[in-house]
């Protein structure tokens, strides 16, 4: 997740990620077996456990495989043939896909409610800053070139149709900071569709979970810590029908002249951020709509974003960096959603 995105094609899993930590004890259901699939796509990798009998792992493989090649080819920036590279040469009325505008009519609402912090329009800006896929810059931009960039952004300045949208010339659309989510949302609803209805889908760190796990109770995720120097777990979270998206910076930056430069930008000023906010986990139905909010909430820090998280209701829990250490925020709707889980495991790992 992150305002736009990682370094390596095309989207390298270098973020914080929700880590799948395995399976909470309770009560076996031995009557139904876990069926568990992993690959590689986008840049990163992907993880499917399916509770069920009747699936065979080899087919569901291969229909996953193609599902998310062929999403490969419509999102990627770093496929010059792929449907965005090619909307990103071109301007005015462009015909783009079912896909393409999904996503697009989902990111200008994250958009709207960020209040422009989640801006998927800052694709030079990106490529500016050596986090895009012309790879690694010079360094720091100068004041005059992140200016240009800006000025070639802007989420206002696309018209979305019904089967095209309208842009201007220069005008950059990276997809990147929400595409994991809704790749995560596309398999969810393929297994529904097949009459699958308890499974964990991760791709990249973006999860979504629907059910109980072969041990009948919720699905258990460990959301990792903000350390540069190792990967570890700061806190586990059960998960029950419901996608998770992570955003920080403390994966992908470089360092220039002693000063460390996070890939997440600020569509605004043009230039990294810089605040106590470690992290961001949000919890949301749609596992796309969490990436997007993910992103966006880190580009706001805690402050504005626990205030936008109470007001609209949002489950989210902030990671802050203080003296010495870290400290847990979390929002009124998160507390309340996991204590309704507590409860209901409670309940079933107590039964005879």
């Amino acid at each position: 997740m992150e305002i736009l995105l990682t370094s390596t094609p095309w989207l390298r899993n270098l973020a914080p990620i929700a880590i799948l930590i395995g399976l909470i004890s309770g009560c076996v259901d031995s009557r139904v077996s876990t069926v568990e699939i992993s690959g590689k796509t986008m840049g990163t990798t992907y993880h499917i456990k399916v509770v069920s009998d009747d699936l065979d792992p080899d087919s569901l493989k291969k229909d996953v495989d193609a599902q998310l090649f062929q999403f490969n080819q419509v999102f990627s920036t770093y496929i010059p043939g792929s449907e965005l590279s090619r909307i990103n040469v071109g301007y005015g009325d462009i015909q783009v896909s079912r896909e393409i505008l999904k996503v697009l009519f989902l990111s200008r609402e994250i958009y709207q409610l960020s209040g422009g912090a989640f801006d998927p329009t800052v694709g030079a800006l990106v490529n500016l800053w050596g986090f895009g896929p012309s790879g690694p810059g010079k360094g720091v931009p100068s004041d005059e070139e992140i200016s240009q960039a800006v000025t070639r952004a802007g989420f206002t300045r696309i018209v979305l149709g019904e089967q095209t949208i309208t842009k201007p010339e220069g005008l950059v659309v990276d997809l990147s900071a929400i595409a994991k989510g809704y790749a995560v949302d596309v398999i969810s609803d393929a297994l529904k569709a097949m009459g699958e209805h308890r499974y964990l889908v991760e791709i990249g760190g973006e999860i979504s979970a629907s059910g109980m796990n072969g041990r009948d109770v919720p699905w258990v995720i460990g959301i990792e810590a903000p350390d540069i120097q190792a990967r570890r777990v700061q806190r586990t979270l059960p998960i029950l029908n419901m996608g998770v998206a992570t955003s920080g910076g403390y994966r992908n930056f470089f360092e220039h002249e002693g000063q460390m430069y996070s890939h997440a930008l600020n569509p605004v000023t043009g230039w990294p951020v810089k605040h106590n906010l470690a992290s961001v986990t949000v919890l949301h139905p749609r596992a796309g709509y969490a990436d997007g909010l993910a992103t966006a909430f880190y580009v706001l820090g805690e402050v504005a974003t626990m205030e936008l998280a109470e007001a609209n209701k949002l489950m989210v829990l902030a990671i802050i960096r203080d003296q010495g250490g870290y400290r847990e925020v979390t929002s009124t709707e998160l507390d309340r959603y996991l204590a309704g889980i507590a409860g209901e495991t409670e309940a079933l790992v107590s039964k005879p």
